[in-house]
């Protein structure tokens, strides 16, 4: 009984893992962002907090009434959802009035107390 080897070394894992994405790569398609699904942008926090923070900014510029409570519930309908991402608990709000006014409703959507200040 006889066992012949191919002469050639084996591959390294890494010339294995090319070798599997080159059927794909020969198609055209690109392999340089990551392995998973990208996520919808709109479910994405960052496009959220750059809309709230830029509400937040036209809120404390605002001189009109009425401009200023369309904003002010802008601000407080964007808190819920960049609250629930955990935004709130590794930045904070500066502008203690505006803080105050977030911590609130946040306190209110979630149905817990709000924390002393």
């Amino acid at each position: 009984m006889s066992t012949s080897f191919s002469a050639a070394p084996l591959p390294s894992p890494m010339q294995r893992l090319a070798a599997l994405f080159h059927p794909q790569h020969a198609r055209g398609v690109l392999f340089d962002g990551p392995a998973h699904r990208s996520i919808d942008a709109a479910a994405s926090p960052a496009p959220l907090l750059a809309h709230f923070v830029l509400r937040v900014r036209q809120l404390l510029a605002a001189t009109d009434e009425a401009a200023r409570q369309r904003l002010e519930q802008e601000v407080l309908d964007l808190s819920v959802p960049l609250h629930a991402a955990g935004l709130f608990e590794v930045l904070q709000i500066a502008h203690a009035p505006l803080a105050t006014m977030v911590a609130d409703h946040l306190a209110t959507a979630t149905g817990r107390v709000a924390a002393p200040r």
